[in-house]
Parts: structure tokens; sequence; C-alpha cells
């Protein structure tokens, strides 16, 4: 995870959860292991996650990135939700989409 303000974050995070100001985006992508990519839907990292067959968690913010989701979800490679009412309930609703429906592998 991305995190410009890493001690503001609980002390007692998994150990599987890595906090740095910032990461090799495309190195992370393009790794074997990487089963989704939960992002706003910036221009480069949605055409990044393309490039590396990853499907996308989009959860935009402001200008392009409605569009940019909006466009991947119509392709069957994203779903959306909204930052204004995501719940953990939402949040897991379309992980286990991405990760088990044979739609986004």
């Amino acid at each position: 995870m991305k995190v410009p303000n890493p001690e503001k974050l609980p002390h007692d995070l998994p150990e599987n959860i890595y906090t740095l100001p910032w990461m090799p985006q495309s190195k992370i992508l393009k790794h074997p292991n990487i089963k989704a990519f939960i992002t706003h839907g910036g221009l480069l990292s949605t055409q990044e996650a393309i490039m590396y067959g990853v499907p996308l968690i989009g959860i935009p913010l402001f200008a392009e990135q409605f569009m940019n989701i909006d466009a991947c979800v119509a392709r069957n490679i994203a779903l959306r939700l909204d930052v204004h009412t995501i719940t953990e309930k939402d949040m897991n609703a379309v992980l286990n989409a991405i990760l088990w429906n044979p739609l986004y592998k």
C-alpha cells in the first residue's frame, strides 16, 4: 500500500501488508501473484494494469478517473466502488468477484 505518512497507520497491520511512500507500480503489476489492483483509475495506472492483464477495482475520486474506470467496467476488466458509500461488505464482494469469477482471469 502506497502511503505518504505510514506513521499515521495502525501499528498492528498484518505482516503481509507493506506500507511505503513509493512503490515500483509497473514491477508490482507484472508479478504473477498479483490478482487485482485497487486504484483511483488514473490513466497511467489503468493502462499499466491493462498491459499486464490485472483486473481493476476502481475507486475514482475526480476528473477522468470516473470515465477510465467506467470504460474498464464496460469491458469486463474492472469493478467500481463509490468512495462515499463503500463498506467492508462492498470491498469483500468485489474482491471475491475478481478472485473467483473466471471472467476476470
